[in-house]
């Protein structure tokens, strides 16, 4: 079979993209996750507020050691499961000594500089609980789907707003992606056993996962799910019958990725080549995968010959699709 391919997406920066990039806001706060397994964390205070950063902490697999004079019921019940250690001497600073990150929830002004003064000393993070100011690093919202988790953050200047996004993603997010997600971690080495290159591989869990999460919404998938799609998978230049992918002709009726029909947006961003007119907006395409071939196709509605031009397209895609490709055109109406 021969097969065909799309040109690579090289487009440069429009105008409007240039433009956002140069006013838009540098990072206050980095965003990453910090690999604490095995790994010594301390938290000051063993009050509610203490209680609230213990209950994310003790899932984490760190290390984690409470330094307080008392602690709540539930604190104690954490203590009593060996899952924490409890300190009820006074803070020195040597209690800080190879801990990998320190939380500061004494509400107590003249501890957090003495505790500030010694995280400085040993170049470790603190977050001061409430008190940005004082902080080397914020705990952001968190959407839980755990392995899955995504975080929201304002960079600290708006956190309620960072909840309501992740209460909006909680309605959208099904919670198949959790178990998917731990299917995919116990059989990377199976799947790197049967497809040898980087590139089948990522077309591979590609379809995998957009398969999972479409018929699986509410959690039902299963181990054997990886045997089934390795069976049904052909990689590409292979000798075999490829599956037919998908192809979609939609027709926008935005200006920002906001406002798509979900349907809409689920299909640019699992699409493997997007063919799209010009004044498709840009914070549309970027809903795109970053490997995934945008093919710009000018504008159909001016064009001299536009029924030409469409039959072209629609030879193109059929061409790809034949390949196992997913195809998405996207058009715009112009009113003038």
């Amino acid at each position: 079979m021969t097969h065909y391919r799309a040109p690579q997406n090289n487009r440069g920066l429009t105008p409007d993209v240039a433009a956002h990039a140069a006013t838009s806001e540098n990072f206050t706060y980095f965003p990453a996750f910090i690999h604490v397994t095995g790994k010594k964390v301390l938290v000051l205070g063993g009050g509610e507020v203490a209680l609230g950063k213990l209950r994310l902490l003790v899932r984490s697999q760190a290390k984690i050691t409470v330094v307080a004079h008392e602690i709540c019921d539930d604190i104690a019940v954490m203590v009593d499961e060996g899952r924490i250690v409890w300190e009820s001497a006074p803070f020195v600073d040597t209690m800080i000594n190879r801990a990998v990150m320190v939380f500061d929830a004494s509400d107590d002004p003249y501890l957090t500089a003495r505790v500030q003064a010694a995280t400085r000393r040993r170049n470790i993070l603190l977050n001061v609980v409430d008190k940005t100011a004082h902080c080397d690093f914020i705990v952001p919202a968190i959407l839980d789907r755990a392995p899955v988790m995504i975080t929201i953050s304002t960079g600290a200047c708006a956190p309620a707003l960072a909840r309501i996004i992740r209460q909006r993603l909680e309605t959208v997010l099904p919670a198949s992606m959790a178990q998917l997600a731990r299917i995919a971690r116990d059989a990377r080495q199976k799947v790197a056993d049967h497809l040898h290159d980087n590139v089948s591989r990522q077309r591979f869990w590609t379809h995998f996962f957009q398969r999972g999460l479409q018929e699986s919404p509410t959690g039902t998938a299963r181990d054997s799910d990886i045997d089934h799609a390795l069976r049904q998978f052909v990689p590409d230049g292979s000798s075999a019958t490829v599956p037919g992918g998908q192809i979609m002709n939609a027709e926008i009726h935005a200006d920002t990725a906001f406002d798509l029909p979900h349907g809409i947006a689920r299909a640019i961003e699992t699409a493997d080549i997007v063919f799209h007119e010009d004044h498709i907006a840009e914070n549309i395409l970027t809903l795109a995968r970053r490997d995934a071939t945008l093919i710009p196709i000018g504008c159909i509605s001016l064009d001299h010959d536009p029924d030409a031009k469409r039959d072209s397209i629609e030879q193109q895609t059929r061409i790809f699709a034949r390949q196992g490709f997913n195809i998405v055109t996207l058009t715009q109406a112009i009113t003038h």
